[in-house]
């Protein structure tokens, strides 16, 4: 009889894993119909409770509900290969609800529990940038300094970084944020390069440095013309009132002002750029500058004797153009 017994136990035990993996599966491939269909079908005997209900929190639409299943899930019982995940989602429910308390709590039970998880990079991030929050930035820090450690010259490590500099930057001490932007302006990783070049222009008008801000936006527009930001860039920039400079300073040093229309590191497209801007009637010239150990060509229009023709120029090349220029003195 007893083996009857454990026999028994040990399908269902399989049968329950089984048709939870399936229903994993399904809702991992987006095939959401089938998932709810199959989790109808089957008689709760075969689902363990916290199991189902974490499911239905991948299910949900809503984001409040599906918060609540997750929590729900957490006090049921469930399988462990399900527990891991089902407190990584709970902690970015929190985290974007503003709730830095259980946000914290959350990450740092994770850690806890589970020493080498899946997700201890993204929890550490999380438990770090919530520490922060809530203004304990001795331990975010920490946190920030560990996850960098273990992931040294790594994407994560990298990333890590990203994080160290938003929050030098939130705390106004920018020479450290733009010291580590600038060196991970060149990684080699595409998704670290992004951020970093948007972060040197972004701050550097928070600084009123408008020559690098627009320096790092050109770059950032022709090696990511996709990145999120650029149009946010842009709208900053067309709030500047640029006045002009003392005439009679530019007649006595005889400064000529030209405006940059692109940064590239490619030369051909500088060339591009400068073929295109010749319809304009003013002559476009092609400079090499070296920024960060790297060559980059940069476009000039135009050589006018003040700096009023030469915001004049740059308001007509923008309007046609539907792009943010420069003036700048050479």
């Amino acid at each position: 009889m007893f083996r009857i017994f454990a026999l028994i136990i040990i399908i269902f035990t399989f049968l329950s894993a089984t048709v939870s993996a399936g229903i994993l599966d399904l809702i991992e491939e987006g095939r959401l119909d089938e998932a709810r269909r199959l989790m109808d079908n089957e008689a709760s005997a075969t689902l363990r409770n916290g199991n189902n209900l974490y499911f239905q929190a991948m299910l949900e639409s809503e984001g409040e509900k599906s918060k609540q299943f997750l929590e729900a899930a957490f006090k049921a019982e469930m399988s462990p290969e399900y527990l891991e995940d089902n407190i990584r989602r709970m902690t970015y429910f929190y985290l974007a609800s503003n709730d830095y308390e259980k946000t914290v709590s959350n990450a740092q039970a994770y850690l806890q529990f589970w020493e080498d998880g899946r997700h201890r990079s993204e929890m550490q991030r999380l438990y770090a940038y919530a520490l922060y929050m809530r203004d304990d930035s001795d331990e975010g820090g920490k946190i920030r300094r560990n996850l960098i450690r273990e992931n040294e010259n790594g994407p994560v490590g990298e990333i890590g970084r990203l994080d160290q500099a938003s929050e030098f930057y939130r705390q106004k001490e920018f020479i450290k944020a733009q010291n580590i932007c600038r060196s991970l302006a060149g990684s080699k990783y595409d998704y670290v390069v992004p951020p970093s070049l948007f972060m040197l222009s972004y701050y550097s008008l928070e600084q009123k440095r408008i020559d690098d801000a627009i320096l790092y936006y050109n770059i950032l527009k022709e090696g990511y013309p996709d990145a999120v930001g650029l149009s946010d860039l842009i709208d900053r920039f067309s709030d500047l009132k640029t006045s002009p400079t003392n005439h009679d300073a530019e007649e006595i040093t005889g400064t000529v002002y030209s405006v940059k229309a692109g940064v590239f590191s490619i030369k051909k497209n500088a060339n591009n750029l400068k073929d295109r801007l010749k319809q304009y009637g003013e002559k476009v010239e092609v400079k090499k500058k070296r920024i960060s150990d790297k060559n980059y060509y940069v476009v000039y229009v135009g050589r006018f004797v003040s700096s009023q023709e030469a915001m004049s120029f740059k308001v007509r090349l923008e309007t046609h153009e539907n792009e943010v220029y420069q003036v700048v003195a050479r």
